[in-house]
């Protein structure tokens, strides 16, 4: 039969690609790990004005936050002329750019291979053509790794009309940058594609992975400025390896040969064995045999399953005893059956469709769901703002001695350690970024991959229910995180009891603002990339917002746009706390806030009715 078909004048004639199917197959196997890349690099299409926005924007920010403003502070010339730079900015430039690349690899290699593998399966869609699993792995490597170059090219040349570069090897940072990149985003992608479902992990490798060797890789400062067992998470760390070969490619950074080979193999080891790993836990995962390996958080779902079939089982008896115990008592009345019946209230009025007095069933809700890692959400929360007080009081405080309270808007005169100026500051940053990533990535996961919100609105609860809910939940969890880390602060003798009390009112108050405001902004979205516009807006506020420096470095102008981001007011109310220097601006951050929750409760609840209710 096969033969004949060949035979077949119509079936030689035929120029169509379909016609060798296996030819076909051959060169898609030959070139798969470009077709993924391919594949994977036009779907970035979709968020590919927030890649070149944030490439262009991101390097301009930190030379304009981090070299020019903590510049002033930390000074310029003869401190840094030992390891060639000519200036702060010239000696942080590539540090940051190799950080930045190291941040964007942190979110590169974590929620898009959990989609691959799990939400959207595409990894299977893959499969399912002539790809083997090690070229979806690469494909998607090779597709990163593009974008990573692109961001460390325009990163590279924004330094360079700075004046932040001065070697002519400096174009070759990119190459170490995207080391840096995959050296630590490739295992961290190893680990993301032995996962079944998502339960926090990625919010965990954030804060315990990628947060603490950002910190500690001697981006802002040299890592000789920590103390001895803190400078041993830098050796280790793939950002501070990428750091120095940058300064070495970018202004001659005095370095022996022998080190620049350990900077160099390090990061080439790391990478190609964070690769193959990653190779062998697709071709597990996607070959012929499924993944064997063990799946985390298996063994507390099958105890919570055991406790709720036990339950429903004693629920069964207890309703077959009641059964048999009323049909003894005889024939009874309507009436009586009636009246034991439990009374079930409807809202009637004004705005009845909107809330239905339930909140606390969907903030019970999110407590059950969390309570397994309470533990965990506890430790993560508090480790952020610890990690930057001690990141940058420790290594910055050497470069400043102290800070002229007047320079900070304190009365009073006299001047404040660098560790007491910024540590208020932490206190409402952490408040904003916990209120922010629970108001929109929890958020988000709920909106649009699990459909929960469409099952809750399903029920007798309402958008206001659902919204205070989620708000409330985040307020819970932001609390927690303030009460840890003012504990630290009472023991480092940063702030007095009193003022530690007020503080923590204080952040659950800003993290009110936020959390309103998130949820709301989350609700527009349909792609979890979008949300890398929400970054664009957090890193500037974070870095303009009087957090490591006072504003009074810039010129008047820009000190009115400053004042105008929320996270400002945030701060400058922190500041006002710990120092008990209140005033008529105090009641204006106040204010400020106040009017973030309507706004944000209100478009919440808009948002919330308008797609899930007729």
């Amino acid at each position: 039969m096969t033969d004949q078909l060949h035979a077949s004048p119509g079936i030689e004639s035929s120029t169509s690609p379909a016609a060798d199917k296996q030819a076909l197959a051959g060169g898609v196997r030959r070139f798969g790990a470009l077709h993924q890349a391919e594949r994977t690099l036009r779907s970035m299409r979709a968020y590919g004005a927030v890649i070149l926005f944030s490439s262009v924007s991101q390097p301009i920010m930190y030379i304009l936050a981090m070299g020019l403003g903590l510049g002033v502070l930390v000074g310029d010339g003869g401190d840094f002329a030992q390891y060639g730079a000519s200036s702060y900015l010239m000696y942080i430039g590539p540090a940051i750019l190799a950080s930045t690349v190291a941040m964007s690899a942190g979110i590169e290699f974590t929620f898009p291979v959990m989609e691959g593998f799990k939400w959207r399966r595409l990894y299977y869609g893959a499969q399912a053509s002539p790809l083997s699993p090690g070229q979806i792995a690469s494909g998607h490597i090779l597709a990163v790794s593009v974008r990573f170059a692109v961001h460390a090219a325009i990163f590279t040349v924004v330094l360079a009309l700075f004046g932040a570069v001065s070697s002519p090897w400096a174009v070759l940072q990119i190459g170490s940058a995207l080391l840096g990149g995959l050296a630590i985003g490739l295992p961290i992608m190893a680990y993301v594609s032995t996962l079944r479902d998502e339960k926090g992990q990625m919010s965990l490798i954030q804060r315990f992975v990628i947060m603490p060797l950002f910190l500690f890789s001697g981006t802002f400062y040299p890592l000789t400025n920590l103390p001895g067992f803190l400078q041993v998470i830098g050796w280790f760390s793939p950002i501070w390896h990428a750091n120095e070969l940058g300064r070495v490619l970018a202004f001659s950074q005095p370095t022996p040969a022998w080190m620049i080979l350990v900077h160099v193999l390090y990061l080439l080891g790391v990478t190609a064995g964070g690769w193959l790993i990653t190779v062998r836990v697709f071709s597990r995962r996607l070959g012929l045999e499924e993944w064997r390996g063990r799946t985390p958080g298996a063994k507390a779902d099958a105890r919570r399953q055991t406790r709720m079939a036990a339950r429903d089982g004693a629920d069964v008896e207890r309703a077959a005893g009641e059964s048999a115990a009323s049909a003894d008592q005889g024939e009874r009345s309507a009436s009586d059956a009636a009246a034991t019946l439990p009374r079930i209230a409807f809202r009637r009025g004004f705005a009845a469709n909107y809330y239905s007095g339930n909140i606390r069933a969907v903030f019970g809700r999110g407590l059950t769901a969390i309570r397994n890692n309470r533990g965990v959400i506890f430790l993560s929360g508090l480790l952020e703002p610890v990690l930057f007080l001690t990141s940058f009081g420790l290594g910055i405080s050497p470069m400043i001695a102290s800070v002229d309270a007047e320079q900070v808007g304190l009365s009073g005169g006299g001047t404040i350690s660098y560790a007491a100026f910024i540590a208020p500051a932490l206190l409402a940053v952490s408040a904003m970024n916990g209120a922010i990533f629970d108001s929109t990535w929890n958020v988000f996961f709920k909106l649009k991959i699990t459909k929960l919100y469409r099952t809750m609105m399903s029920t007798s609860l309402g958008p206001v229910d659902v919204a205070v809910g989620e708000i409330c939940l985040a307020l819970f969890r932001g609390g927690i995180y303030a009460l840890g880390f003012l504990g630290v602060l009472m023991i480092g003798g940063l702030v007095d009891p009193l003022a530690a009390l007020v503080l923590w009112f204080a952040a659950l108050f800003i993290a009110l603002g936020f959390a309103s405001v998130g949820m709301a902004v989350t609700s527009f979205l349909s792609r979890f990339q979008q949300m890398d516009w929400m970054m664009m807006v957090l890193i500037p506020m974070f870095l303009f917002s009087a957090t490591l420096f006072p504003i009074s470095v810039y010129p008047a102008g820009v000190q009115v746009v400053i004042q105008a981001l929320p996270l400002w007011h945030g701060v400058e109310l922190m500041r006002d706390i710990a120092f008990w220097d209140f005033g008529a601006i105090t009641l204006v951050h106040i204010g400020y806030y106040l009017v973030m929750t309507v706004i944000g409760l209100a478009v919440t609840t808009y948002r919330m009715k308008k797609l899930f209710l007729r």
